[in-house]
């Protein structure tokens, strides 16, 4: 491959060459209206100035917690071209997940909506590294005016120091991003993410799935990559435009493609259940849609005939970016495609890393041909670093097989972690707050299938000697201290977890029980009339 695109990977360059190129064209559309490219860079620039005016500068960590709104891209270009790592936050999180994100990726500053404001106060003495907090939003000047343990200012505030681009040499392999993904054995990690790594990712997912001027959809939080590369910064190297939505909603989806004349949806595989399940609507062809870029083909066939629709599926992950897909028209449902050659190895191996044949599963591994393309380890924790790297591979932690012809097929994640509605749920993060409930001595959370695909939450919980809970309970207590999407759906209370040989909890077996890891003493949270009957008392 010539070097000399991957040389020109650099997000803020990107951005100003695209609005000198495109200045009065849409790229960033909203149900409000569309910001052109002149507009968005100018924004930039005017936040770049500001962030500098605080004593923002190269090197310094930004934790952004914004939803989809534009100041969230506004925030991360305006970073990019200040050679400042922006730290995109899950909007969600509260309490010690927030906590944590903003501790361990030694964010110095956090730019914040004001709607969630209400949870730095009970945090900020325990965020030594944390030096400002700049609001955003509609009750952005009362909310900085509030008592939040750290200085405060407002957005708006900042804006009155000019448009003038940011003089900052930033190479392709600088620091873009600390994009924090589920953890495993241990909390949440940050994953490192360089300029080229984010966009050699949205290049290629333009390349392999034909998306070169196309208009995508993206109802997809922008906090996460699959919507912020394969979605902004996708629309942004091809010069075209993106329509962002704050959350995915069935009722309006083919409506907003229609607003935005969309031909691309970006999407996780737990949404296409649930407009089948609509009812059948005699407009259900009348959309410019082509394609659902998503997780899973598996419903592919289901989704043509009822809508006419492709699903194209892809491997990606926050440590890898793109590394397999199909050239547009190739795909095999069920396959996420064969490995982009010209830019990664991939290979099937066992526990020893020792490469399989055809048709024989194991992890997924992949290895770079081109400097900077995948991450450079996990942010202060080397740990986890030196695990991921090693044999020369890049382990992904997922199981796949291989068949004859080089294509890939998922089977499901190695490592301790839960996917549910497009969220990737560390249990261990899950276990360590429930943990913390007083009747409770410990848990174990495990996947479990879900009815619209991907996984719910089931959480085997042990209780102290003599204690007593509901499942309602503890419910209400995980409704106080974790995000909505990490809430079990399945409550059991056991007399013990099992073992392994060296004292860890076996989930296997705990999946193996019932129906799916599913038994007659599992409560479930969508059926409540259970709760008194399923009660747990400590031996």
């Amino acid at each position: 491959m010539d070097t000399e695109p991957l040389l020109n990977l650099v997000l803020g360059d990107v951005l100003s060459r695209q609005a000198r190129e495109y200045r009065n064209e849409a790229f960033l559309r909203f149900r409000e209206g569309d910001l052109t490219y002149g507009e968005v860079d100018e924004m930039v620039n005017r936040v770049a100035q500001g962030l500098i005016s605080v004593g923002i500068g190269p090197g310094d960590h930004v934790a952004v917690m914004i939803p989809n709104q534009p100041e969230i891209l506004y925030s991360i270009f305006a970073l990019a071209k200040l050679g400042a790592p922006s730290v995109p936050v899950n909007t969600e999180y509260h309490s010690e997940l927030l906590r944590h994100v903003l501790h361990s990726s030694d964010s110095t500053t956090l730019i914040i909506d004001s709607r969630y404001i209400d949870r730095i106060p009970p945090l900020a003495a325990r965020l030594p590294r944390l030096e400002r907090i700049i609001v955003c939003g509609a009750d952005a000047a009362a909310a900085a005016r509030l008592p939040l343990g750290k200085p405060a200012v407002s957005l708006k505030s900042l804006l009155g120091n000019g448009n003038a681009r940011p003089l900052v040499e930033i190479g392709f392999s600088d620091l873009q991003a600390i994009q924090y993904t589920s953890g495993t054995t241990g909390p949440s990690k940050g994953v490192m993410v360089s300029h080229a790594h984010a966009l050699m990712c949205s290049l290629d997912s333009l390349n392999y799935l034909d998306r070169w001027g196309k208009t995508s959809y993206s109802p997809l939080p922008l906090y996460h990559g699959s919507a912020l590369w394969d979605g902004a910064f996708s629309a942004l190297l091809c010069g075209g435009s993106v329509g962002i939505v704050e959350r995915f909603s069935a009722s309006r989806f083919w409506d907003d493609v229609r607003f935005f004349n969309a031909k691309v949806a970006m999407s996780v595989f737990t949404m296409i259940p649930i407009l089948l399940n609509a009812p059948p609507s005699p407009r259900d062809k009348d959309h410019p849609l082509e394609m659902f870029y998503t997780g899973k083909s598996a419903l592919d066939d289901t989704l043509r005939d009822r809508f006419g629709v492709r699903s194209v599926e892809t491997y990606s992950a926050a440590e890898v970016g793109l590394p397999i897909a199909s050239p547009y028209g190739q795909w095999r449902t069920g396959s996420c495609g064969r490995v982009v050659a010209d830019k990664f190895e991939a290979a099937v191996v066992d526990e020893h890393d020792f490469v399989v044949g055809p048709g024989v599963a194991g992890e997924l591994v992949i290895r770079p041909k081109l400097p900077s393309i995948v991450t450079g380890g996990y942010y202060g924790v080397p740990e986890a670093t030196a695990r991921c790297f090693r044999n020369m591979w890049l382990h992904t932690g997922d199981r796949v097989w291989q068949d004859a012809d080089g294509y890939f097929y998922f089977i499901d994640r190695m490592r301790d972690a839960i996917r549910r509605r497009g969220e990737n749920i560390s249990a261990f993060d899950l276990e360590c707050e429930v943990n913390l409930h007083p009747a409770v001595l410990e848990t174990a959370a495990v996947a479990v299938p879900s009815e619209l695909g991907e996984d719910d939450v089931k959480l085997a919980v042990v209780l102290r000697p003599g204690s007593t809970l509901t499942p309602q309970e503890l419910i209400e207590f995980c409704t106080e201290k974790l995000p909505r999407f990490m809430i079990p759906r399945y409550v059991e209370f056991v007399d013990s977890l099992p073992r392994t040989g060296n004292d860890k909890v076996a989930k296997y077996l705990l999946r193996a029980q019932g129906e799916h890891g599913l038994t007659p003493g599992t409560w479930d949270r969508d059926k409540p009339a259970q709760a008194e009957a399923s009660a747990g008392e400590g031996a």
